[in-house]
C-alpha cells in the first residue's frame, strides 16, 4: 500500500513542483558555460601569438594604433549586423554609455598596458605573468561582488596559480623591470573590468549590449591615448605595409580581437570573472609550452620548470574544485527541495487522494489500494 500511494504522490508533487524534475536548463546553462570558456581560451591563445608576430617579428609595436582599430572594426560589424537584423541591439545613448563607463575604463588601461608588457618581455613569462590575475580578482571580488570569501579549496588552487608565477618570474633571466611593471598594473585593471562586467551582468545587460558599450566607450580614450604616445607619426614612417604578411596579420588581429572581445564577455557572463581569469591563466600554459618551440626567450632552470608545474596542478585543481562544487550544490539544492517541498505537497496529495476516494464511494465504488483492485 504505501508503495502505491508513495508513488501517486510523488508524481503530483513532481506536477505541482517543476524543480523536483530533471533540470534541463540547468544542464544547458552549464553546457554553454563551458563552451564560451573553451572559446575563450582558444581565441586567447591566438591572439597572443598573433601580436607577437605583428609586433616583434612584423615590428609594428604600436599596441593603442592596433586597440583603436579594434574596437572600429568591432562597431562596423556590430551596426552591419544590426542592419541586416541579423542581432538585436538598442542605439547608443550617453545614459546608457555612463552606465557602463568604469568597465570600458579599466578595459581600456588592461589593453594597453598588456600590449606595452608582451612587447617588452618574453612570451612565456608573460604568459605565466597573467596567471596572477586570479589571485587579484580573487582578493577584488570580495570588495566589488561583496559576497564574502570564496572555498578554502577555491582560494588554495589560486594560491598555487599565483606562487607557480612567482617562482617562474624568479626563473626569468632576461628580466625587464618595465615590462613587469606593466603586467602588474595590466593584472590589476583586468581584474577589475572581469569584476565590474559580471556585476552588469547580474543586471540582465546581453553579452552583443556589454560588447557594443565597451567599444564605443573606449574609443575616445584610446584615440586620445594613441595620439598622445606619438603612436600616429611613428606608424607612418612604418615600411612595411605593402608587405603580403603585414596586410594578412594586421587584418587577423583586428577581426580576432573582436571575435576575443566577444568571448571574454560571453564567459564572464555565463560563468563568472574568476573562472574567466582562470581560464586566461590556462591558455597562458599552453603558450609556455608554444613557446619553447616557437618565439623562445624562456629560462632553461629549475625554480621555471617548477614554477610552470605548480600553475599546472593549479589550474587543473581549480577546474576540479568547481565541479564539485557544482555537483554538491546540485545535490544540496535537490535535498532541500525534496524536504521542504514534498511536506507540503503530500499532504495535500493525501488530501487530495481522500477526496477521490469519497467520490468513488458516492458513486458507489470501493477503492482498495492494498490489492488494488476495485468491487461495485
Amino acid at each position: 500500500m504505501m508503495k502505491y500511494r508513495t508513488s501517486s504522490l510523488l508524481d503530483k508533487s513532481r506536477r505541482k513542483n517543476p524543480k523536483v524534475r530533471f533540470n534541463i536548463e540547468d544542464l544547458s546553462s552549464k553546457v554553454k558555460g563551458t563552451g564560451a570558456a573553451i572559446l575563450y581560451g582558444t581565441c586567447s591563445v591566438s591572439m597572443a601569438f598573433i601580436n607577437k608576430i605583428l609586433m616583434t617579428s612584423l615590428e609594428f609595436d604600436f599596441p593603442v594604433l592596433i586597440m583603436v582599430f579594434q574596437m572600429l572594426f568591432t562597431i562596423s560589424v556590430l551596426k552591419i549586423l544590426c542592419y541586416f537584423s541579423v542581432i538585436n541591439m538598442p542605439r547608443y545613448t550617453l545614459s546608457r554609455g555612463l552606465s557602463f563607463a568604469m568597465p570600458s575604463i579599466f578595459y581600456a588601461t588592461n589593453s594597453v598596458l598588456a600590449l606595452g608588457a608582451l612587447s617588452h618581455m618574453n612570451f612565456a613569462v608573460y604568459g605565466v605573468l597573467k596567471r596572477c590575475v586570479p589571485f587579484v580578482t580573487l582578493l577584488l571580488s570580495i570588495l566589488i561582488l561583496r559576497k564574502g570569501c570564496s572555498s578554502k579549496m577555491t582560494i588554495l588552487s589560486v594560491c598555487m596559480l599565483t606562487i607557480g608565477c612567482v617562482l617562474t618570474g624568479l626563473g626569468d633571466l632576461e628580466f625587464n623591470a618595465k615590462a613587469y611593471i606593466f603586467g602588474g598594473l595590466s593584472n590589476i585593471s583586468q581584474s577589475l573590468y572581469l569584476l565590474l562586467i559580471q556585476r552588469s551582468a547580474h543586471g540582465k545587460m546581453s553579452t552583443i549590449e556589454t560588447l557594443q558599450l565597451n567599444s564605443i566607450n573606449t574609443l575616445p580614450f584610446l584615440t586620445v591615448a594613441m595620439i598622445s604616445m606619438g603612436e600616429v607619426e611613428k606608424a607612418m614612417s612604418y615600411t612595411k605595409y605593402n608587405e603580403i604578411s603585414f596586410i594578412v596579420a594586421f587584418l587577423v588581429t583586428i577581426s580576432l580581437g573582436c571575435l576575443l572581445n566577444y568571448s571574454l564577455f560571453l564567459c564572464t557572463r555565463l560563468t563568472s570573472a574568476l573562472t574567466t581569469s582562470v581560464v586566461g591563466g590556462l591558455k597562458a600554459l599552453a603558450q609556455t609550452f608554444f613557446a619553447l618551440f616557437t618565439f623562445g626567450g624562456i629560462s632553461h632552470n629549475m625554480s621555471t620548470y617548477i614554477g610552470i608545474s605548480m600553475n599546472t596542478f593549479g589550474g587543473i585543481f581549480y577546474i576540479y574544485v568547481k565541479y564539485k562544487e557544482s555537483f554538491d550544490k546540485k545535490s544540496t539544492d535537490l535535498k532541500k527541495i525534496m524536504s521542504f517541498s514534498t511536506a507540503e505537497d503530500f499532504k495535500s496529495a493525501t488530501k487530495e487522494d481522500e477526496k477521490e476516494e469519497e467520490e468513488h464511494m458516492e458513486n458507489g465504488f470501493v477503492v482498495v489500494t492494498e490489492s488494488k483492485k476495485e468491487e461495485s
